[in-house]
């Protein structure tokens, strides 16, 4: 993990993972989401990989035009 940063909407975090080289970065994110998944159980909170549910504010959507 080099970072964190919250978002524009209450309560979302965003963690950026790398740097990487070559196709190593696949499996530091799977490993990362692995780990989130499991602390969050720990502490009984949910964490999603959705983009924001709001129009208009700072998306980074997986939906093509």
């Amino acid at each position: 993990m080099s970072g964190t940063n919250g978002e524009v909407m209450p309560g979302q975090w965003e963690y950026q993972v790398g740097p990487c080289e070559g196709i190593s970065i696949g499996d530091e994110l799977w490993m990362s989401r692995f780990i989130l998944t499991r602390v969050c159980e720990l502490f009984d909170v949910e964490a999603t990989l959705d983009p924001k549910p709001i129009e208009g504010a700072h998306t980074n959507p997986n939906k093509l035009l």
